[in-house]
C-alpha cells in the first residue's frame, strides 16, 4: 500500500469535538478500505490568505494515511461533498512518512520571544 499525506481546512465554525468526529469518519472510512491512519495532526484555527466562501479563518488538519490508490478518489469525493471542508489536498508519500511532528507543529522561535515579552506600555 502507498503512504498519502491529506490536509483539509475545514469551516472555522467547527468546535474540537465536531472536527474529532469528523477525524473518526474519515478513519472509518480508511479502515474499511483495507487502511490505516498513521499519523494526524491538528493544526488548528489560522487565518486563511483570502477569503474562501467569505470565510476568513479555516481549521487545518493533517492526515498521514497508507491506503490502496482506489481510496483517494473516494476520499477526495466525501471532500468534496462536506460543504464544511472548505479546500483539501491529497498528495502521495514517496519516502516514508515522518512519524515525528511535521514541521507546522513546531515552535517557531522569534514568535516564541515575542509572546514572552511584556507588551510596550502606552
Amino acid at each position: 500500500m502507498l503512504q498519502y499525506e491529506t490536509v483539509f481546512i475545514a469551516d472555522s465554525t467547527y468546535t474540537d469535538e465536531e472536527i474529532d468526529e469528523l477525524i473518526k469518519g474519515y478513519d472509518q472510512i480508511i479502515t474499511s478500505a483495507k487502511g490505516k491512519m498513521i499519523k494526524v495532526e491538528k493544526w488548528g484555527k489560522r487565518r486563511l490568505a483570502y477569503a474562501i466562501r467569505r470565510n476568513e479563518e479555516g481549521v487545518y488538519v493533517l492526515m498521514t494515511i497508507e491506503c490502496p490508490p482506489s481510496l483517494v478518489k473516494e476520499l477526495d469525493r466525501r471532500y468534496r461533498m462536506n460543504d464544511r471542508i472548505l479546500r483539501h489536498l491529497v498528495v502521495r508519500v514517496e519516502n516514508e512518512a515522518q512519524l515525528g511532528p511535521s514541521p507546522m507543529m513546531k515552535p517557531r522561535p522569534e514568535r516564541d520571544e515575542l509572546l514572552a515579552e511584556p507588551p510596550l506600555a502606552p
